[in-house]
């Protein structure tokens, strides 16, 4: 709009500057040729010049028409058809994105070959096809993208992956994917693609050789890459207590777990594969390398998952665990299964009334604490039934105060 009014400024402004000279002087012009003369002003020979220029480039149009009309036709129509061509594309890939697969299907495969790229079009009509069932149609619609244009290898394999794993063919997506990683190993998509299949397949090995890529290029965030991690470590553990129960010797399997661990860094931040971790490692009989990580672990972050571990171990000596326990009671004195633990250490070194004040204690925080049970059964070993019976009441008074309001027998 700008320009159209631009031009029709300058040609004004020329206009009045001629129409001004013709005012002051139209010229004259005289022509004389064997004989014949012709006499004009000269605006009006310059207005018959621009007139005839005119008229002989028209003719020049229409003469290059008749003499050769079926290139001229042919351009005029592969021009139509092209337009024809990109509209029907454009309201393909709208039908595509609108979910009626069938027509986009239709108007995309039906254009493709009057545009100027036509990959598109086969890669729309791949993923309609796809939506439809018609796999070997949308294997068929791949390979001809492929023919159409050989140098995009990249995005026609990642299109089928994406297709393949809406159809659930993660075996044939795992290849499409591997081959793609190869082409751009730190292509983001490409990665979160095979950490799900990865998991569809249960290929946990294969998750665990990944993690360290995943981590390096930021590919999920913390809370998401504690889960990736936490459903690669369960399975991989359940193989190596499957070894365990083959046989196989427990310096290997602790070896194996605590390279797991280790490489799996981001599982430190939950306290409940903590807590497994230290059982690993306790049921595979190294009690000192779980008292070492329990220790180390809650000096970093109190755990009172963990500290209930700490009690488990039981081939180590009491005197320096409790020493350890009592230590951490200065900062944590209101953790009830710290308490817990440093009775029953206090109990192992036969420590009577110690274990019974640290029961006692555990008990006043967290009535369901098992301090309960450990207490009732010292004081009976004690002598004191009394006591030890009139703590059992009170847990059931305490555990019926808690029962729903329901219907009874009458009493007759």
């Amino acid at each position: 709009m700008r320009k159209l009014l631009f031009v029709l400024v300058i040609m004004m402004a020329i206009g009045g500057v001629l129409g001004l000279l013709m005012r002051q002087d139209s010229g004259y012009v005289l022509i004389a040729y064997n004989g014949v003369t012709l006499e004009t002003s000269l605006w009006v020979l310059v207005v018959a010049i621009v007139i005839t220029l005119f008229v002989l480039s028209w003719v020049k149009r229409i003469l290059f028409v008749l003499l050769r009309p079926s290139n001229s036709l042919s351009k005029l129509t592969d021009s139509l058809a092209t337009k024809r061509a990109t509209k029907n594309t454009i309201r393909g890939m709208l039908e595509l994105v609108g979910g009626n697969w069938r027509k986009a299907e239709k108007l995309l495969t039906n254009s493709a070959n009057n545009v100027s790229y036509p990959l598109i079009n086969y890669i729309g009509a791949a993923y309609a096809a796809s939506e439809q069932d018609e796999h070997e149609r949308s294997k068929t619609l791949l390979r001809t993208a492929h023919q159409s244009t050989p140098e995009a290898e990249f995005a026609i394999g990642f299109a089928q992956s994406q297709i393949q794993m809406r159809q659930g063919h993660y075996e044939g997506a795992l290849a499409s994917l591997l081959r793609l990683q190869k082409l751009k190993p730190k292509h983001r998509q490409i990665l979160k693609m095979l950490v799900s299949v990865y998991t569809k397949l249960k290929d946990w090995d294969a998750l665990f050789e990944l993690t360290p890529t995943l981590k390096k290029e930021g590919i999920f965030d913390n809370d998401n890459m504690l889960e990736i991690e936490r459903n690669a470590f369960w399975a991989l553990l359940n193989k190596i207590n499957f070894r365990n129960k083959l046989g196989e010797s427990n310096k290997d399997l602790v070896a194996d777990v605590e390279a797991l661990w280790n490489k799996l860094d981001t599982l430190s931040q939950d306290d409940h594969m903590r807590q497994l971790y230290a059982q690993t490692l306790i049921s595979f009989n190294d009690e000192e390398k779980a008292e070492h990580f329990i220790r180390h672990s809650l000096n970093n972050k109190w755990s009172e998952a963990l500290i209930y571990e700490y009690g488990n171990l039981r081939e180590l000596a009491p005197k320096k665990l409790l020493a350890n326990c009592e230590g951490w009671l200065k900062k944590e004195p209101h953790s009830a299964n710290l308490l817990l633990v440093c009775g029953r250490l206090s109990q192992s070194l036969r420590l009577w009334g110690k274990a019974k004040d640290y029961y006692e204690h555990a008990f006043s925080l967290d009535s369901q604490s098992e301090a309960l049970a450990e207490l009732s059964r010292l004081l009976k070993a004690m002598g004191d039934i009394k006591a030890s019976q009139d703590i059992m009441m009170a847990s059931l008074n305490q555990a019926s105060d808690r029962l729903k309001a329901l219907p009874l027998p009458q009493e007759h």
